[in-house]
């Protein structure tokens, strides 16, 4: 299997974004361009192909994270379902949540919402069971933290933050936009309770399409906050229905889903599977590792930690008179696209790219030194 045929992108750009949004493959493309040319030319005919559809996704989703079937739910994005959980669990005042100094503004902001509740919310200095854990007490509800963080790679051990929650009776929540897709997870190896993720980013699928999971033994304990005619058990009926509610992770979808989002996502998760997320893995560590390196030889300071865990890489040149936008753009103009982010220039390489995609980066940065 030739990966780099199947990115088009290698084509055109060394491109590493993919913590902010990865491109498409060949094959989820078609995947979308078929679907597309099916609504174009019979409509909803052939609904009942599209409704097949999401059950493989679900199915597809769930291999990737380690989760059952009936514990997914097909979302719009990640802010969605970390809101959903933020404000579907029944909060007492004097309840506090813990997160970390790390987080994206989609797991921060639907928690910081709280405190007008009486909710308080502690910031641990690192995204650590060391960290963690001092900051837990009677009153904890749940900890909620980012697997890999957006703008450094600093990588979480899920394992063990979940064994912290289980051992302490909290709730267990990730952010796991940044590793669902390049790094292995298992929700119930790392007794997490609620999981959101994007499909935009390292899944290489289209926006609009996120996975969202709940574990089976707490889906009772998520107040459901939007209702409509595909959540609730309607008996055939459109007029008329009753509120109760599926039993299973669809109670979360209120509505019609992003079905060509659907087709795309389903087919990049299946390009992933055939791989394997383990030489997946290695391959993205790899390049991510080589590029690290290279920068330093080069007089960069790499702020991601090592060992490199996550191919996050982010880093700050040496000539600090020149902005992280100026190089940003320099980059740009030579078909190489990263992003700025937090005062690094991060750079975020997959499975296909490769050593030569990271030595015309250290080509294109030699001169502009």
């Amino acid at each position: 299997m030739n990966l780099r045929e199947l990115f088009p992108v290698t084509q055109n750009l060394v491109y590493f974004n993919h913590a902010a949004v990865g491109p498409l493959s060949t094959r989820a493309h078609a995947a979308m361009a078929k679907h597309a040319a099916d609504q174009r030319d019979f409509g909803a005919l052939h609904w009942r192909e599209w409704y097949a559809e999401i059950d493989k996704l679900r199915e597809a989703s769930a291999r990737l994270i380690g989760a059952n079937t009936d514990e997914i739910a097909i979302l719009k994005n990640t802010s969605e379902g970390l809101s959903f959980v933020a404000e579907g669990l029944p909060w007492n005042e004097g309840d506090n949540v813990i997160t970390s100094a790390l987080e994206f503004t989609s797991n921060w902001t639907p928690w910081k919402r709280l405190e007008s509740r009486g909710v308080e919310v502690r910031v641990a200095a690192e995204t650590t069971v060391a960290a963690i854990e001092p900051l837990l007490d009677e009153r904890t509800r749940i900890v909620s933290v980012s697997s890999v963080a957006f703008h450094n790679g600093f990588t979480a051990d899920l394992v063990a933050m979940g064994e912290l929650c289980e051992r302490r009776r909290v709730l267990f929540c990730v952010d796991a936009i940044q590793s669902v897709g390049v790094l292995p997870i298992d929700v119930h190896k790392s007794r997490i309770h609620f999981l959101a993720a994007d499909g935009h980013k390292w899944m290489c699928g289209p926006e609009g399409a996120a996975i969202f999971f709940v574990a089976a033994d707490k889906r009772e304990l998520l107040h459901v906050l939007e209702m409509g005619w595909t959540n609730v058990e309607r008996g055939g009926k459109f007029i008329g229905t009753g509120t109760t509610l599926v039993r299973d992770g669809r109670r979360f979808e209120a509505g019609s889903l992003n079905t060509n989002g659907v087709f795309g996502l389903r087919a990049a998760l299946d390009l992933l599977g055939e791989i394997g997320i383990d030489a997946i893995r290695g391959r993205a560590l790899e390049v991510a590792t080589l590029l690290a390196d290279r920068l330093e030889e080069l007089g960069w300071r790499v702020a991601s930690p090592r060992p490199i865990r996550s191919p996050i890489i982010g880093a700050t040149p040496p000539n600090v008179e020149k902005s992280l936008l100026w190089w940003h753009r320099k980059l740009e103009e030579q078909h190489i696209v990263c992003a700025p982010r937090e005062g690094l220039l991060r750079f975020s390489p997959h499975f296909y790219n490769d050593a030569s995609d990271v030595e015309r980066v250290i080509q294109a940065l030699q001169p502009l030194q």
